[in-house]
């Protein structure tokens, strides 16, 4: 039985919308995929990655206890070294999402779909969902927060003899507000599509939770919290303040769920609509 002229009808108006979301997504990836934008991108991710890893070189091997701080209560307190600190262990995160994404510039597909063209980007997507973007603004957010309030429970004055002042005016921006600001642009510039939630979630909680279980063990056998604000405390509002620390982490997570969200939400449209009209 044939078609009446009203099914043909409605049949080209689908073809015809479905060939125009087409291109509205081809027009899209060419602006997206070469020219500036793709110029932009690629240099946002090649200076992040050598920002970090010679911020993470920097402070590793540059930036010493005095040689004067010799003594057993020094050496004991070093216990961990610089990888006891979540800001240290953020940055070598930072380098090697960034590295990641750079790799994915040359090699892998920046293209806007509904599913990732490379498990290169979908390592980097993952990443940077899970662990870059919660722990940067994590680190960020709650270093300066506490840094504005009392210095001395986050980055005693002590460590100035550590890390001396022509030092911090950069070192510490790089470790404590750059990775913020550069997870920002790469939002911005990247497409990516976050993973499930509870798929997002659960490695979001665990990072943290482990970093948890790490301080722990650093204070079984150093006797001192990395933390002064965690030797200030008392054990109740002690593991209050953890429970906050990972539940913070959880709503950076969601922040950047929802802001990624917003950011693509025309592109999103798009393949939605491709998604539909393709039945």
């Amino acid at each position: 039985m044939g078609r009446s002229k009203k099914q043909v009808r409605e049949f080209q108006a689908a073809k015809e919308a479905e060939l125009v979301t087409n291109a509205q997504l081809d027009t899209c990836n060419d602006a997206y995929t070469s020219g500036a934008f793709g110029y932009l991108r690629f240099l946002v991710h090649l200076l992040a990655a050598a920002q970090f890893w010679y911020g993470m070189y920097y402070h590793y091997f540059r930036v010493h206890w005095p040689t004067d701080l010799m003594n057993e209560d020094e050496l004991k307190a070093r216990w961990g070294g610089k990888f006891k600190y979540l800001t240290f262990l953020d940055v070598i995160l930072q380098a090697i999402y960034h590295t990641l994404a750079l790799l994915n510039d040359l090699f892998g597909s920046n293209v806007v779909s509904a599913e990732s063209k490379s498990a290169l980007r979908s390592v980097r997507d993952y990443i940077f969902s899970a662990f870059a973007f919660p722990v940067a603004h994590n680190v960020c957010l709650s270093f300066w927060v506490i840094y504005i309030w009392d210095r001395e429970l986050i980055f005693p004055s002590a460590l100035d003899a550590i890390f001396p002042r022509q030092v911090q005016s950069w070192l510490n921006h790089v470790v404590h507000t750059n990775v913020a600001l550069l997870a920002i642009m790469d939002m911005f510039t990247c497409f990516r599509r976050y993973p499930s939630r509870l798929a997002g979630i659960t490695g979001n909680a665990a990072f943290i939770l482990l970093y948890i279980i790490w301080l722990h063990i650093v204070r079984y056998y150093s006797g001192e919290w990395v933390y002064p604000i965690l030797e200030v405390l008392p054990l109740p509002m002690r593991y209050l303040f953890l429970s906050l620390l990972v539940g913070f982490n959880v709503v950076c997570y969601l922040l950047g769920e929802f802001a990624n969200r917003v950011v693509w939400g025309p592109e999103f449209k798009l393949l939605k609509e491709q998604k539909v009209k393709q039945g």
